[in-house]
């Protein structure tokens, strides 16, 4: 007789609350799991239908659908890792698996209270279905610990209408579903690139099948660069593209380490749909796996700021390797080497080379534009064909600038033609046809060095008070100094905490709405809780809605008690934005500047920033907001310490 253990584990059911009810933040994400379910499940149709009367969602699809068995053993068993079970692709289709860490189902938690679940296995005619409700599983989690089995409530046959496939209803919904369609339709084109005719997989809302059109992107694309084996294909989409190169993606030949996909840009800022902004997402398997790596990369340049797109990396998710998705399926362990990999490939590689490209493209197109001006063509005509060459150079240099206001640009070619005669004066340009010898080569270096400074000089123009406050930034070194200096400056300098987001901007309307909402929250908090913070303001910018918070840097914060404060105040601001501005699903992020990393049970950094991310947040520490702002710009404050005579000449003008 074998003799029993001692010790044994068991998992409480309490672990649900961090798993699904409290995990997700959004229903696109809810959703896309529901959708790589069924996927996985070899449907070729997902129908998702709203009805707003009763304020429910319906899922379903025509898929292979669940046993009895099935339901037990894997849609109820909670960590149920298919791949790990052999189920690599599937059976009919031989798709990719998408599903993983068996924890996507309880996503469904977060957006409703009560979900129904009726399926019809394929070859057999028995009905089979469930209701589980969130209420009746914290009831459960209550007694006995939580260890105690939850029993979902069994749905009588009569009542299960589908012959086939399975039927997912989604009632008592956290949140109101209201205009949510057209948003949803954009999100879910962007989170899945199989799907369509060709991967025969359909998901259809209110009747309507999604398409690459819904992206709501593509046409706008001025200048793409494809990716690997399978990018050229993106070229057709993009109907307005002007100029385009092709990356062959290969970022380790001997490993089959590589990516597809593609990246584009947008010829104004004003061209970039809300829904998404500027961002390249990571697709692994068909899915999104990661929501935005531009921002991981922090690259500081212009050409960020138009940047937008779409990168198949398969060998992150590689059945043989460790999972390296966080539990949300949103992002990537940035530890990972993998990921470490992707980030160096992609900002080393393929932004250095479409940063090239980009700015040799606008300067070509800038240099037609400038010509279009009267006064401009008239100045030109005048010169001399030496002169000529490089007046085109500085039309390039101004017009490929990347402003949306054209009377400042229309500035920017009155001081460029200023410092261009400048350099006559000083006969640079003169001296072109003498050039024999090294020295004169020497010279022609100097000449271009000139007409850099000038470049250098008008980005300085632009962004003159950025400088003034990272040189403050590089010289603080006492914690007393950085809480007052980030203070004085972060709410009205959004670009410390992204560098695309050029300016704060507020509409006093919302503002008032906001400001009253959150006062009312900060009356509510204890006395410690408003002793550790020092402000918290609300801004927008690159059309988002942002809220910072600045704790003091001296205060130490529990990771759950941030989580719940964060959470009042995104619900009050979605709640004003809906009830007085009629915005619905807002796009938001909330930051919050701290001293130190929030405290936890177990410190793990990864799922801090999981459950940060679920309430659409995240932290950057004081020392961390200063080194990053200080790397990001450091080419910059090179740059800058030699402008010299000719940034003088223009501080004056």
């Amino acid at each position: 007789m074998q003799q029993k253990s001692k010790y044994s584990l068991s998992i409480s059911l309490s672990v649900l609350d961090d798993l699904g009810i409290n995990l997700y933040s959004n229903a696109p994400a809810v959703l896309s799991e529901v959708v790589a379910n069924s996927w996985d499940a070899d449907a070729t149709k997902v129908e998702i239908e709203f009805n707003k009367e009763k304020n429910i969602v319906t899922i379903k699809d025509n898929g292979c659908g669940m046993s009895e068995e099935d339901i037990n053993g894997k849609y109820l068993t909670v960590g149920y890792k298919k791949r790990e079970k052999g189920e690599v692709v599937t059976p009919k289709y031989n798709r990719p698996v998408m599903g993983r860490k068996g924890i996507g189902k309880l996503s469904l938690f977060s957006i409703a209270k009560t979900i129904e679940v009726h399926s019809v296995k394929e070859g057999s005619n028995k009905k089979n279905g469930l209701i589980m409700n969130v209420e009746k599983i914290k009831d459960a989690i209550r007694k006995n610990d939580g260890m105690k089995p939850y029993e979902p409530d069994v749905v009588d046959k009569t009542q299960i209408k589908i012959n086939g496939g399975t039927c997912i209803t989604l009632s008592d919904l956290k949140k109101d579903i209201s205009g949510i369609e057209n948003y949803l339709r954009t999100r879910l084109a962007r989170r899945f690139s199989v799907i369509g005719d060709e991967y025969k997989f359909q998901v259809i809302i209110d009747g309507q099948p999604i398409s690459i059109q819904d992206r709501d992107y593509m046409n706008k694309i001025q200048y793409l660069w494809t990716i690997g084996k399978d990018g050229k294909r993106h070229k057709e989409n993009c109907t307005s593209c002007e100029k385009h190169e092709h990356i062959d993606g290969i970022i380790d030949s001997t490993e089959d380490c590589k990516i597809s996909g593609w990246i584009g840009t947008f010829d104004a800022q004003k061209n970039i749909p809300q829904s998404v902004g500027n961002s390249i997402v990571v697709l692994a398997r068909g899915k999104l796996i990661h929501e935005d790596i531009l921002k991981d990369i922090k690259e500081g340049g212009l050409y960020t700021k138009y940047i937008i797109g779409e990168v198949q990396a398969d060998f992150v998710d590689l059945d043989e390797q460790p999972d390296m998705a966080t539990s949300d399926r949103q992002s990537l362990i940035e530890d990972d080497p993998r990921f470490k990999k992707l980030k160096t490939y992609i900002q080393g590689e393929i932004l250095k080379k479409i940063q090239k490209s980009w700015t040799e493209w606008r300067k070509e197109d800038a240099t037609k534009k400038a010509l279009e001006n009267d006064s401009i063509k008239k100045w030109f005509e005048k010169l001399g064909p030496d002169k000529k060459k490089y007046a085109k150079k500085l039309f390039g240099v101004i017009g490929g600038l990347p402003l949306d206001d054209e009377n400042t640009r229309k500035e920017l070619y009155k001081h460029g033609i200023l410092a261009f005669e400048k350099l006559v004066l000083k006969d640079m340009l003169s001296e072109i046809a003498s050039l024999k010898t090294e020295k004169d080569i020497i010279l022609l270096s100097k000449i271009f060095s000139g007409i850099d400074e000038l470049e250098a000089t008008e980005y300085y123009i632009m962004i003159k008070g950025r400088l003034e406050i990272l040189k403050i930034f590089a010289g603080m070194v006492d914690e007393d100094s950085k809480e007052k200096i980030i203070q004085k400056h972060i709410f009205d300098h959004l670009w410390l905490l992204h560098p695309s987001w050029e300016r704060a901007s507020t509409n006093e309307r919302i503002e008032e709405g906001v400001k009253k909402e959150f006062e009312a929250i900060t009356k509510s908090l204890t006395k410690d809780e408003r002793k550790g913070r020092i402000d918290i303001r609300y801004k927008t910018a690159a059309g988002k809605h942002i809220i910072i918070e600045l704790k003091k840097p001296s205060v130490v914060v529990e990771i759950h008690d941030l989580c719940k404060q964060i959470s009042k105040y995104r619900s009050a601001l979605e709640k004003c934005l809906k009830e007085k501005f009629q915005q619905e699903n807002p796009n938001i992020e909330i930051i919050c500047v701290l001293g130190k990393s929030p405290s936890s049970s177990d410190n793990d950094e990864t799922r801090k920033r999981e459950l940060l991310q679920a309430e659409k947040a995240r932290y950057i520490t004081y020392d961390n907001l200063i080194k990053e702002t200080l790397e990001s710009y450091k080419d910059y404050l090179e740059k800058s310490k030699n402008l010299g005579e000719l940034q003088t000449l223009i501080d004056s003008i």
